[in-house]
């Protein structure tokens, strides 16, 4: 997980508290290493293609759902709707999204029944912590991008020739293993890497290249998660 898309109104009718909110949200990515992506900078308020595709970019969403219209007659308040379009798209896409709810915003549909936040705009500290816990866990779920170099130098020089096919799956310390997915081949300082996304402690990367009539020329075999550090004399 590297971007996450925060949903906003613009300009909100709690004005400078929710902008806060924002930042601090901001600063959270920050502290989880992630970046954050708005829409303020293409400055739409509606989903616009430049919006949806930050969105198709992110690998989840956080939605500030703030009271923006009053219910006639009813003491409850609709939020954006295109914040809600936001969050709906991001949902539609199989994103992780969760949305933050001030105190008087009535959800409905496909709302009601998701994960949310309560919060209060000038008292967001328990909400930020709950949001953290939850981007904790997204990152739990969706592991970290590891690059594995491949050996021998004839199995590497078969892998990026472009003729064969360099295939990954993940196998979890109990249960099935993962399918098997396509590799992302690169070649940087001190070799030829397989770029493997999803990689969750604990598991094992079971690795294949394959000649043109899909036969596996190289098998790795279900190889654990180590760092091999080569000593010299001092």
């Amino acid at each position: 997980m590297n971007k996450v898309f925060i949903a906003f109104p613009f300009n909100p009718r709690g004005g400078a508290a929710v902008h806060e909110v924002v930042a601090a949200i901001g600063r959270l990515m920050v502290s989880h290493s992630l970046v954050a992506l708005t829409g303020e900078s293409v400055g739409g308020d509606a989903l616009t293609p430049a919006v949806q595709r930050l969105i198709a970019q992110s690998d989840a969403l956080i939605a500030l759902l703030t009271r923006e219209r009053k219910i006639a007659g009813r003491n409850k308040w609709l939020p954006s709707q295109w914040v809600r379009d936001e969050i709906t798209a991001a949902r539609a896409k199989g994103k992780p999204a969760i949305a933050l709810v001030e105190p008087g915003v009535e959800l409905a549909g496909l709302f009601a029944e998701n994960e949310r936040i309560d919060f209060d705009p000038e008292q967001p500290l328990d909400a930020l912590l709950q949001l953290s816990e939850t981007i904790r866990v997204w990152k739990e779920d969706a592991g970290r991008y590891l690059l594995v170099r491949l050996l021998p130098d004839q199995a590497a020089a078969m892998a990026q020739d472009g003729s064969s096919k360099c295939k990954v799956r993940l196998v979890p310390p109990q249960g099935p293993a993962g399918n098997w997915q396509p590799g992302d081949i690169g070649v940087l300082p001190g070799g030829v890497f397989l770029g493997v996304p999803g990689v969750k402690e604990n598991v094992a990367i079971d690795v294949q290249i394959l000649n043109n009539n899909d036969r596996a020329v190289w098998k790795s075999g279900e190889f654990p998660q180590w760092v091999h550090v080569e000593m010299r004399n001092a």
